[in-house]
């Protein structure tokens, strides 16, 4: 990995961290402040907020993040401005189109969770949603202009105040305002980065000929993808609760999803940067390097992924009810099942950033399709007979399945194999360590049961690594790379972490 690559990835994932923990943060406060019951009507307008965005997106945050390095290490640079203004502009155009719809929406047949509130209010909710979503839509083409620019330091800047901002908005919305005041957080989140959008609205819009055929091409099937993805991997089963069941399940399942998807972040934000680094290989030729790349993050990704998700899977009998109150005990088999179907599909993560950087979208657009599919059937068969549990296994299964196939494909048409020994190997130490920490909560049960329980399945899955020889397994000389690239003065720290992994190896690279 080189090392403008590992930086980017650690700036890529501070930006994305500070993010997701402001929502995760807010998001506990909020429960406890609100009560499931008010926080299943944020959780529906969050939805219905989020599927706007697919639709106004366009696939603009894609093709900036696999254009803008590509056409940057080919040195076309009066292209990219060009590109950038045109993608700034017809963006607009399409949020502002796209909010009169969300409008109508929230005004009208999607109006039934409001209801229970007064006229004034369902008024209050509405307009604090539009202004949201459009600050959000420009926020985003800022973002991740950046990304394809691969200007991660300035990234994680502008992402670590807007979590500032967002956090301290939400909490202290929810106390004061209750359900507008939560969602006016998500405003607050987004105003720094939209603020400075402008800069882009004045590059002159020009794309040639031959680009535009790519680009329409590519746009079209990654815009679809991003819908039918968003309705696969995004909260649709809020839909169905509201309808078969009560707000206050929906504000169950909200908090079950919150648990899962801070677990669910941690490959994007880890692999912020591996899209931009695929693309500028592929434009190089560098199919050998990719390959080796391949398998080296989707082995790290599992490291990471399979304890984390089992681990949490375990404890959240002990853990939700802790962070979000007792109100919501109900969640934890909801969130233990999202998260164990998740370690499933986060090695999926690595195999996504490469299908979009060779432009293999088709591949993606036939595994949503087939995971829309089973989001709308299961949603009609699971959640009427079982509801909370219902969503819960319904989410999981096509979670799962889409992933599936896109490891499948990529393996098959692609010739890009995932390192299957080390991914058996990680996968029994991550068993284990989740076995070892639901023992523990089980029988002592309480918030307690986390301070020894956390300890004992890092400590198991450690042992795990090692017996297994993990490190070997994915690369021989990963643990001399990751030395030779830290400071001196962190060398023995980080010694310390990987020598009991990998002891051998990094007895060499310490004499070396």
């Amino acid at each position: 990995m080189a090392p403008t690559f590992a930086r980017n990835t650690l700036l890529g994932a501070l930006s994305g961290a500070a993010i997701t923990l402001s929502g995760f943060v807010g998001s506990a406060i909020a429960a406890r402040l609100l009560g499931p019951d008010d926080l299943g009507v944020v959780a529906y307008v969050i939805w219905c907020v989020t599927v706007a965005i697919a639709v106004a997106t366009m696939g603009s945050d894609v093709v900036q993040q696999r254009f803008i390095p590509n056409l940057r290490a080919a040195d076309r640079n009066d292209e990219v401005d060009g590109l950038i203004g045109a993608i700034t502009r017809l963006s607009m155009v399409v949020a502002l189109v796209v909010g009169v719809v969300l409008f109508v929406w929230l005004d009208g047949p999607g109006r039934g969770a409001l209801r229970g509130s007064s006229e004034h209010a369902q008024i209050i909710v509405i307009v604090v949603a539009l202004t949201w979503f459009i600050c959000w839509r420009m926020s985003d083409l800022y973002l991740f202009n950046l990304r394809g620019e691969q200007r991660f330091d300035k990234l994680a800047r502008v992402s670590t105040l807007s979590a500032l901002l967002r956090v301290t908005t939400t909490v202290v919305g929810a106390w004061l305002f209750g359900i507008p005041g939560t969602l006016a957080g998500n405003i607050a989140g987004t105003i720094v980065p939209a603020s400075r959008v402008f800069p882009q609205l004045r590059k002159k819009p020009r794309v040639d000929r031959g680009l535009r055929r790519e680009l329409v091409g590519f746009t079209m099937v990654s815009w679809t993808i991003a819908i039918i993805g968003n309705l696969v991997f995004g909260r649709t089963q809020i839909i169905f609760l509201e309808h078969y069941a009560t707000l206050a399940a929906v504000g169950l399942f909200a908090v079950a999803l919150t648990v899962a998807e801070i677990a669910a972040q941690l490959p994007q934000l880890l692999l912020s940067a591996l899209l931009p680094r695929f693309s500028e290989q592929s434009g190089q030729g560098a199919h050998d390097r990719m390959m080796s790349l391949y398998k080296t993050m989707t082995a790290l990704m599992a490291m990471l992924m399979l304890p984390l998700c089992l681990g949490l899977a375990a404890i959240a009998p002990a853990l939700i009810p802790f962070i979000f109150g007792a109100d919501f005990a109900d969640a934890a088999p909801v969130a233990s099942i999202l998260l164990i179907a998740l370690a499933f599909s986060s090695l999926g993560g690595t195999t996504l950033q490469l299908i979009l950087s060779l432009g293999k979208t088709r591949i993606l657009l036939v595994s949503n399709a087939v995971g829309l599919a089973g989001v709308v059937l299961l949603g009609f068969v699971l959640i009427p007979r079982y509801g909370l549990m219902g969503a819960a296994w319904s989410r999981g299964i096509v979670m799962v399945l889409v992933i599936a196939i896109e490891i499948v494909c990529a393996a098959v048409q692609l010739g890009f194999h995932p390192p299957y020994r080390a991914l058996g190997a990680i996968a029994l130490a991550a068993v284990a360590q989740g076995a070892v920490a639901y023992v523990i909560v089980v029988n002592i049960g309480g918030a307690w049961s986390l301070v020894i329980a956390a300890p004992a399945a890092i400590i198991t899955y450690l042992v795990a690594l090692r017996l297994f020889g993990v490190l070997r397994l994915v690369d021989p000389e990963l643990a001399n790379r990751l030395l030779s690239r830290v400071p001196a003065r962190a060398k023995p720290l980080a010694s310390l972490i990987l020598g009991p992994l990998s002891p051998p190896t990094i007895e060499r690279a310490e004499q070396d």
